[in-house]
């Protein structure tokens, strides 16, 4: 919880031969023995994995802290109700039920959860329903199974017992419920794989395992120390391990949100993303094979499985719609790249890329079929005057509409773009009268400017180059120049017959 790596390989190996070691102490030593080795190991896992997550805590910051301070607190609490079992239990006699150690193991289950609210999920706006319906699936599904193979045995079992008696052996299987619930929807959410979350959820489900089947033996009792603790000692010394994680750069904004709220958007690995499924698919198996064995479903479980599937299928929809929104904006990002690519971002305008291909592809088919090509240059006289006088952005105001003017004297077809800076090309195609068009853009360029509050004349230089369709092939570079040349004549000649300044002032 919070980003980081596998613990420690020294600390993975310790915690795996203090299982392996209390695995031969459970076989080969006599119950008592046993006993004793198994109810001392599981206070000291208890209280190593406290350790580590206090020890993780004081790494983070924010609610990440908050969430592995708990989490810490959460194996005190249940180290301390193993203290009290060993007290009775290493002394000979047998703790009592319910006692002391039940406040402690349940108090476990409450913080833990808390843990688990607190502790930042990432994902973007609309995650809240997915996560919802994540957790909705889950609960039904690890309920399913809780019920029909401990839950209801526990409670049958139990009937005859004190109220106070039974609620309690009920309490341990329904939290253990919630908190593989919390613990698959955080997972499912997770922005990256971290070992520590997955540690986590391993550790979770190992207790989960140990406490549902205590409650059941328990309530028909049949326990006795055996394999059964194992789940406890590897479920504490997993968390442990967890909170020994090396810490990585902690996530931006990383404390803002819990397993069901908004919180920063992070990739989903497709592990967790399908993590959901698992206890569906586990819920479904074991009610086949309860069917298959004969056994009929109760109206309310039945109920229940109807529950699950709409669920998945809610589920699916909105992965369906999630992946099409995806896939709109994707394209939609595609187009807006392009335009940036292709496009003059102050007219709007073709840019000289977009220009270019636009003209290699006219001389094509003048080339193959004969279709005439004209290509005209243009310039602003003096256009640094305008922005030395009036300054930039009353030059960007003359280049907008200097853009729009000739954009509404040419035809549809035709393309006006911008090649930087004071500089416009236009493209004829497959014309019969271009001096027509041509004119039309003198014409609406001859009209005063606005600039500074008031009309200002601005002279332009035009060139035209054609290609008619008597000509013979000839290459984009070739036509540009020809229509460069035009243009430059054009302003030699401009500025000969006229001596003033092209934008009075």
């Amino acid at each position: 919880m919070g980003q980081s790596s596998v613990p420690p390989r020294a600390v993975i190996a310790a915690a795996a031969a203090v299982v392996a070691g209390c695995l031969l102490c459970l076989v080969l030593l006599p119950t008592a023995a046993a006993t004793a080795v198994s109810d001392v190991a599981q206070g000291m896992a208890a209280a190593a994995g406290g350790a580590g997550a206090a020890w993780r805590a004081r790494a983070v910051t924010g609610r990440v802290r908050a969430a592995w301070a708990l989490i810490a607190a959460a194996c005190a609490t249940w180290a301390t109700g193993e203290a009290y079992w060993c007290w009775h239990t290493l002394r000979g006699g047998e703790a009592p039920f319910p006692s002391a150690a039940d406040v402690g193991f349940l108090g476990f289950a409450a913080l833990m959860a808390a843990a688990l609210l607190v502790h930042p999920s990432p994902g973007g706006p609309g995650a809240f329903i997915q996560r919802l319906l994540d957790g909705l699936m889950t609960a039904g599904a690890v309920g399913l199974v809780s019920w029909l193979t401990t839950v209801e045995a526990v409670a049958d079992a139990a009937a005859g017992d004190a109220r106070l008696q039974l609620l309690l052996l009920l309490a341990y299987p329904i939290s253990d419920v919630l908190l593989i619930v919390l613990t698959v929807v955080l997972l499912a959410r997770a922005g990256r794989a971290d070992p520590g979350l997955w540690l986590i959820g391993a550790g979770v489900l190992a207790l989960g395992v140990s406490d549902s089947a205590f409650a059941a033996l328990a309530a028909t009792g049949g326990y006795d120390t055996g394999l059964l603790d194992l789940g406890w000692i590897g479920g504490f010394l997993l968390i442990g391990l967890a909170g020994l994680c090396r810490a990585r750069a902690a996530a931006p904004r990383a404390a803002t949100a819990g397993p069901f709220l908004d919180a920063p958007t992070e990739p989903t690995p497709a592990a967790a993303s399908a993590l959901p499924y698992v206890p569906v698919l586990g819920a479904f198996a074991v009610v086949a094979w309860l069917t298959g064995a004969g056994q009929a479903l109760t109206r309310t479980e039945m109920l229940t499985s109807g529950v699950i599937v709409l669920c998945l299928l809610a589920r699916q929809y909105l992965t369906v719609a999630d992946n099409a929104r995806l896939a709109r904006a994707l394209t939609a990002q595609q187009h807006l790249l392009r335009r940036q690519a292709l496009t003059d971002p102050l007219t709007g305008l073709p840019n000289r890329v977009l220009f270019d291909d636009r003209l290699q592809h006219a001389l094509a088919l003048h080339a193959r079929h004969g279709r005439p090509v004209v290509a005209a240059f243009l310039d602003l006289d003096d256009f640094k005057a305008v922005n030395d006088t009036f300054g930039h952005a009353a030059g960007d105001e003359l280049l907008i509409e200097v853009a729009r003017r000739v954009s509404t004297a040419v035809r549809t077809g035709d393309t006006v773009a911008r090649l930087g800076g004071d500089e416009f090309a236009v493209l004829l195609e497959d014309t019969t009268a271009p001096q027509t068009t041509i004119e039309r853009i003198r014409a609406a360029l001859s009209a005063p400017f606005t600039l500074a509050d008031a009309a200002r004349t601005v002279r332009t230089s035009l060139g035209v180059a054609e290609a008619g369709t008597g000509d013979g092939p000839v290459t984009a570079d070739e036509l540009l120049a020809r229509a460069d040349a035009a243009m430059y004549t054009a302003k030699r000649a401009a500025k000969a017959t006229s001596g003033r300044s092209p934008v009075p002032v």
